[in-house]
């Protein structure tokens, strides 16, 4: 478990305290204030549990483990509170920013039990977390894979958005970005549902009959339905409810959940404007000047993160059995006949791989064109990918 704690008081004689009776049983780190608190929280790190004082000038307990809170929410808070400051000190316990509060003065060995009791609970938050993420993302990378044997169109599409609303949730340091993810596979689960004879259609935004808008008209909500039955996926469902919601009527909080709903509205709908054919200048520019839709804070991410692919990839042709994981598509991949494999932007990766050997060996001979144009990193990125 990990045991490293920081301590802040105002008083010199409490932070004595602190260092003579918690130093055997913690990796200790103390501060006098706030904002000092702030400081060392930033520039040591990996702290499991953070105590402070309520009472002290420039910022107070509350708000200065609120802001810590903001940083890892993983982080377990206690509080030191007198009996003036109960009020306020409840409050903060009833926002869910402070995980035990103690009295002043508090014996030293209520104490230690309450910070062995915080360490525990940091160790449980964060193996949680861990195993929630680990099984998550096999589940979702095989929910992927069927999506994409059943509709390569949108496997394509969720693989996209997939792996631009991770890079901008990444430039934006948004914490527990895992939900941005798995959301922008289950965009896209809907679809499978879609007879064949209208997929296309659906995904160039054609023109539909009746009975098809209709159906497309409730996929979202039978998606909803899907991800509401699976524990631990509460906030996708929020953010997969939200992402159709402008971010101007709601504000951002510390869940993170409307920011990544702005996300999955950028990668979504940037990846329609360069599916149909417009230059990613002119997407990137067209979604800045639209600022009552997108949210400039992503939009901006955006701009940052267009600006590193430039640098990191170059288009190249290569043959067919050249292809390596780590490359990416740059145009749709076709079995002779026309029927469509791999779209435009998807990444070479081993079931990729798998599918093209599987098709190669039902025909004498190949029946993909000889060569197509890829995207690759740049020598460095491409060697730790293969």
């Amino acid at each position: 478990m990990n045991n490293k704690i920081l301590c802040v008081d105002d008083e010199e004689m409490i932070l004595k305290g602190f260092q003579l009776n918690l130093r055997k049983d913690f990796e200790l780190h103390l501060a006098s204030n706030g904002i000092e608190g702030l400081e060392v929280f930033d520039r040591e790190g990996g702290f499991s549990v953070v105590l402070s004082d309520m009472r002290m000038p420039q910022m107070d307990g509350a708000t200065m483990l609120g802001e810590i809170k903001k940083r890892d929410p993983e982080v377990v808070t206690v509080l030191l509170t007198g009996q003036t400051d109960f009020e306020s000190a409840m409050s903060a316990v009833n926002s869910g920013s402070v995980f035990r509060m103690l009295s002043k003065p508090c014996p030293p060995e209520d104490l230690i039990k309450v910070l062995h009791a915080s360490i525990e609970q940091n160790d449980l938050i964060r193996s949680k977390r861990i195993l929630l993420d680990q099984t998550l993302r096999g589940a979702v990378d095989a929910i992927a894979e069927s999506l994409s044997f059943a509709k390569p169109l949108f496997f394509g599409r969720a693989q996209r958005v997939r792996r631009l609303a991770n890079e901008l949730a990444e430039i934006m340091e948004i914490p527990n970005s895992w939900r941005v993810d798995v959301a922008s596979v289950f965009s896209q689960i809907g679809y499978i549902s879609l007879p064949n004879s209208v997929s296309e259609d659906v995904y160039h935004k054609r023109k539909l009959n009746t009975e098809v808008k209709e159906m497309v008209k409730q996929l979202p909500a039978d998606t909803q339905k899907v991800v509401e039955k699976i524990p631990g996926l509460e906030d996708v469902c929020k953010i997969l409810h939200k992402v159709d919601i402008q971010y101007r009527f709601e504000e951002n909080d510390a869940t993170g959940i409307r920011l990544l709903a702005s996300v999955l509205r950028v990668a979504l709908d940037f990846d329609y404007y360069e599916e149909i054919g417009h230059e990613r200048t002119i997407i990137l520019q067209t979604l800045k000047n639209r600022s009552n839709d997108y949210d400039p804070i992503v939009t901006d991410a955006l701009q940052q993160l267009m600006d590193l692919v430039e640098q990191n990839f170059r288009l190249e042709e290569v043959l067919i059995k050249d292809l390596q994981k780590g490359m990416r598509l740059a145009e749709d991949l076709k079995v002779e006949g026309g029927f469509l494999v791999a779209s435009q932007g998807a990444d070479v990766d081993r079931q990729l791989l798998k599918v093209i050997r599987n098709y190669s060996s039902c025909y004498e001979k190949s029946p993909f064109p000889q060569k197509i144009q890829v995207k690759i990193p740049n020598e460095s990125d491409f060697t730790k990918i293969a």
